[in-house]
C-alpha cells in the first residue's frame, strides 16, 4: 500500500513552522493563537462525504444542526440503510431536494460498487479529486475538503472556499476579494502544507 504523510499532530507543526517562514500573516495568526487551531477532520468514507455534501453553501452551526438530524434517521450510518429513509424524512430534517438526490446517488454508487471510498485512501491527490469530481453533487470544494478532512492529506486547498477568499482579503488587506484562481497561484508557496494553511486562515474567519 502506498504511505502518505498525513496531517497529524507532527506534521501540523512542521506546517506551523514552514508557513510562518513563509507569510509574515501566518506568522502573526499563530502567534495570537498560541499555535493552537482547530482542526477539520471527519470520518473517511460514506459519513464523511454525506457530511461534505450536507455542508455545501451552508453556515457549519447550520450544517451541523441538519448532519445531527440526518444521522438520527440513518442507523447504523450506512448505504444501504441511507438509501431506506423515505426522501421526505431526509427534507425534514433540512436537507433539500437537490441535497437529497446527490447523497442517494452517491450511496448507490457505493451500493453497486461503482465508487469504492477505502481505495481512495492509496490513491494520489489527484486521483482521489479526479474520481469523486465525476459524481454528481461534487464538485472541486467537496472533493478537496474530503481529501483534507477525511482523507487527512497535507496539501489539499479548497480554493473556492468563501471563508479562504474572506480571511485572505483581510490578511494581506486588499481592496477586493481575491477569486479562486488567483489563490490558487498565491497557494503554491504554501505547498505542501496548503492544509495546514487553510486550517490557519479559517479560524481567523467566523463561518457562522
Amino acid at each position: 500500500m502506498k504511505e502518505f504523510k498525513l496531517l497529524n499532530k507532527e506534521t501540523l507543526f512542521e506546517g506551523y513552522n514552514f508557513l510562518a517562514q513563509r507569510e509574515k500573516f501566518f506568522k502573526a495568526v499563530l502567534e495570537e493563537k498560541n499555535y493552537q487551531i482547530n482542526p477539520f477532520s471527519k470520518k473517511a468514507g460514506f459519513e464523511g462525504l454525506i457530511s461534505l455534501i450536507v455542508e455545501q453553501q451552508l453556515s457549519v452551526a447550520s450544517a451541523t444542526a441538519i448532519f445531527n438530524r440526518i444521522k438520527d434517521l440513518v442507523k447504523p450510518f450506512n448505504p444501504e440503510q441511507f438509501i431506506k429513509i423515505d426522501s421526505s424524512k431526509f427534507k425534514e430534517a433540512g436537507l433539500s431536494k437537490q441535497k437529497i438526490d446527490y447523497c442517494k446517488g452517491i450511496a448507490n454508487k457505493i451500493i453497486n460498487k461503482e465508487l469504492n471510498l477505502n481505495a481512495l485512501k492509496k490513491k494520489d491527490d489527484h486521483e482521489v479529486i479526479e474520481e469523486l469530481t465525476k459524481i454528481r453533487g461534487i464538485g472541486e470544494w467537496t472533493a478537496q475538503c474530503y481529501l483534507m478532512a477525511c482523507l487527512k492529506r497535507l496539501d489539499a486547498w479548497p480554493s473556492s472556499d468563501l471563508g479562504l477568499l474572506v480571511a485572505i482579503q483581510r490578511l494581506k488587506g486588499l481592496d477586493e476579494r481575491p477569486d479562486y484562481l488567483t489563490i490558487e497561484k498565491m497557494s503554491e508557496s504554501w505547498s505542501p502544507f496548503r492544509s495546514v494553511a487553510a486550517l490557519i486562515l479559517w479560524s481567523t474567519y467566523d463561518k457562522e
